[in-house]
């Protein structure tokens, strides 16, 4: 006997079944140019095309509708063959909902006027670049808030605050890459008036399907969306609406600045492993889209998203099972650094545990590894060059840092090597790429691949060289 789901079909013309294999979609989406919204008659926008274009590869059949966002959200909870985009991923809603993207990234980051010279690397050196304008009560504001940022210029909305950097009254002005085309349009500017000069935060936009939506459907939409951005057809799209942004591809490449490894020159993010990443991903025909941002940002997005790539990492007991590895790509020591001259001795970690204060990066490999050392001492902060400036200071007694990137942290901070002194070594570890839990494994597989040809053609040592000649390679060029 035929199953009610066969008959169905057999008969979907004449019964007027709904294809289960292809059912009648619900698409919604919220008001928020560029991305999504309504103009003449019509729903439009970067998102909006991105939707169309897989519409037309997956032969669907939709409804598409703009809702207020609560309204959409609670839609696509409860009522089966909906979706809604462009959502933002978090952690409460990625096992409510399925997932499709990301069709596009929202990226807000601080502006300057082009030319102005300033160059920023870290959000500890954005709190002396000068006054930032943002919005009151805006996201935004309340993320430079909490990192601790006093030199803020509050102004009631949006286009107040961007005049502001375009009268040249503030240094800075924090806004998100999808909104501020059309905000400088409105009074009378262009983006070509400024430049993008360090990203605090990253969120990626999604499509996301309610749950009880066939899940070969919804993998029926991934596959598309990806054989688009192979393609070239997406990043068409991405340039007609987002001319300024890096379009999200099938990985999203992370990173932080941490010179030798990895920092930003001229604009462009570079470092012997970004090199090293970046040759893997050509070899391998993905997209050149690194992102340097904060570690924090750069760390949680692992967490959350899948398809993610964040480099350097050190292979932790704390971080082993929340990634997938591809490497080693280098190695350094951990060492506890003292002021010159300050004439501190310790033999060892339990010595170390006995002084007074250590200063710490927040989620470092170093702080991690002394806290599960049983440390009880340490002072975190967010951006090594504080703990440089606590350590000269005298508000605590050492530092913990590697040998590779310790020169140029100290000179960041105003310092040199003379300032320093090592006291301690506390271990010496390997570091590696890695990729976020939910990237499908043979995705790790091949970069593993590529790297050890690498190191077996000599493009491995060639990169490493070209940062630091003098380095010991040997366990290093031992291959999986």
């Amino acid at each position: 006997m035929k199953t009610p789901a066969i008959i169905c079909l057999l008969l979907l013309m004449l019964a007027g079944c709904e294809n289960p294999i292809n059912p009648r979609l619900t698409m919604l989406t919220e008001e928020s140019p560029p991305l999504n919204f309504a103009a003449d008659g019509k729903i439009q926008g970067q998102a909006v095309e991105v939707v169309e274009a897989l519409i037309e590869r997956t032969g669907g059949k939709v409804d598409m509708h703009i809702r207020p966002w609560d309204q959409a959200y609670q839609q696509v909870l409860n009522e089966s063959n909906t979706a809604l985009f462009s959502t933002m991923m978090t952690p409460e809603r990625k096992t409510q909902l399925q997932w499709v993207g990301p069709i596009n990234t929202m990226d807000t980051s601080l502006y300057a006027l082009k030319g102005s010279g300033l160059q920023i690397r870290t959000l500890d050196e954005a709190k002396s670049a000068g006054k930032i304008a943002t919005v009151t009560d805006y996201y935004s504001e309340q993320v430079l808030k909490k990192e601790g940022f006093d030199n803020l210029d509050s102004q009631p909305n949006e286009e107040a605050a961007v005049r502001k950097l375009l009268d040249g009254e503030v240094q800075l002005f924090v806004s998100n890459n999808t909104v501020l085309p059309a905000l400088l349009r409105k009074v009378g500017a262009d983006m070509s008036q400024l430049e993008i000069v360090f990203t605090v935060s990253t969120d990626l936009g999604y499509i996301v399907f309610s749950p009880s939506t066939s899940p070969e459907l919804v993998a029926k939409w991934q596959q598309a969306l990806d054989a688009m951005k192979r393609d070239g057809s997406f990043d068409s799209i991405y340039a007609k609406w987002l001319p300024e942004g890096i379009p999200p591809g099938t990985l999203q490449m992370m990173t932080e600045e941490y010179p030798p490894v990895t920092f930003l020159h001229q604009g462009r993010p570079t470092g012997f492993v970004t090199d090293m990443v970046r040759e893997i991903a050509a070899r391998l025909q993905y997209a050149d889209n690194i992102r340097l941002t904060s570690w924090k940002n750069a760390y949680n997005m692992a967490l959350l998203h899948p398809n993610v790539v964040l480099f350097s990492a050190e292979r932790t007991p704390e971080r082993e099972n929340q990634f997938q590895w591809v490497g080693p790509v280098g190695q350094n020591r951990s060492i506890l650094y003292a002021r010159k001259g300050a004439d501190i001795k310790v033999g060892s970690l339990d010595e170390a545990k006995a002084l007074k204060a250590i200063a710490t990066t927040t989620d470092w490999f170093t702080e991690q590894h002394l806290k599960r050392e049983g440390f009880s001492n340490l002072i975190s902060s967010k951006e090594p060059t504080e703990n440089v400036r606590q350590l000269m200071n005298g508000e605590v007694q050492l530092s913990i840092f590697t040998d590779i990137t310790i020169p140029e942290i100290a000179a960041e901070a105003g310092y040199s090597m003379a300032d320093l002194e090592p006291v301690l070594t506390v271990s010496q570890t390997d570091f590696y790429i890695a990729f976020s839990r939910d990237t499908p494994p043979e995705i790790v597989k091949k970069w593993q691949i590529q790297l050890d040809k690498m190191k077996q053609d000599g493009s491995f040592e060639r990169i490493y060289r070209d940062y630091l000649p003098e380095a010991e390679l040997g366990e290093l060029l031992k291959t999986q």
